[in-house]
């Protein structure tokens, strides 16, 4: 019977060294763009916590034929951080009928209400308040003394929809335009939508939204 004589092979400590030096290369690059991203992150979330907010209390309002009112906390101290709120309102001319609970959701660390130098408007256009207030509603930098969402899902001044307010609330960090997050109020319907800057596209002049 035969046997044939078989060569082990494997590999070599240079081979070994340089695989492993590929490897660590690898995973600094993954680990740089991982921080590299905190600050968009972050920037989502914020967007997040805005859009659902105004979401879910233009969709209360609608459900429970309520008008529910909606606040912005523009100003952070050490106590009270930028902060989205709602209340369902007690309906009118209904005895002993009362208010829902306030809701109230911060933003993420490091994220505030803040329009970014050099950062145009969104596309809708409703962000024209004198002084880059980074919330604008229907016009009056943050903010009209009441914001209602209607029962039929307008966002107005009132409970009943009387007088519509378009609107724009800006977030992200301060000082890294790359972050701006924004989302808008379209007063006649209440729709709801979020934009992300995205700077120079493709090299153009223009600064662009995408939705």
């Amino acid at each position: 019977m035969n046997h044939k004589n078989r060569k082990e092979q494997g590999f070599s400590l240079l081979e070994t060294l340089i695989v492993i030096g590929i490897m660590s290369i690898l995973a600094g690059i993954s680990l740089f763009k991982s921080f590299g991203t905190m600050e968009s992150y972050q920037a989502n979330s914020a967007k997040d916590v805005v859009i659902g907010q105004l979401r879910v209390a233009r969709q209360l309002a609608i459900s429970q034929r309520r008008a529910v009112q909606v606040w912005f906390n523009t100003y952070s101290t050490a106590k009270e951080p930028y902060t989205v709120s709602y209340q369902v309102q007690a309906r009118p001319n209904v005895n002993g009928d009362v208010a829902g609970p306030l809701i109230t959701m911060p933003l993420p660390t490091n994220t505030q209400f803040v329009m970014e130098s050099g950062v145009p408007d969104t596309p809708m256009g409703f962000g024209t308040c004198s002084g880059a207030s980074p919330v604008c509603i229907g016009g009056i930098s943050c903010c009209p003394t009441t914001m209602y969402f209607s029962s039929t899902g307008q966002f107005s001044a009132d409970e009943f929809g009387t007088t519509v307010y378009n609107g724009s609330v800006f977030i992200g960090i301060p000082n890294q335009p790359a972050t701006a997050r924004a989302v808008t109020i379209m007063g006649s319907t209440g729709r709801v939508r979020p934009y992300t800057f995205i700077g120079p596209l493709n090299g153009a002049p223009s600064l662009v939204w995408i939705e």
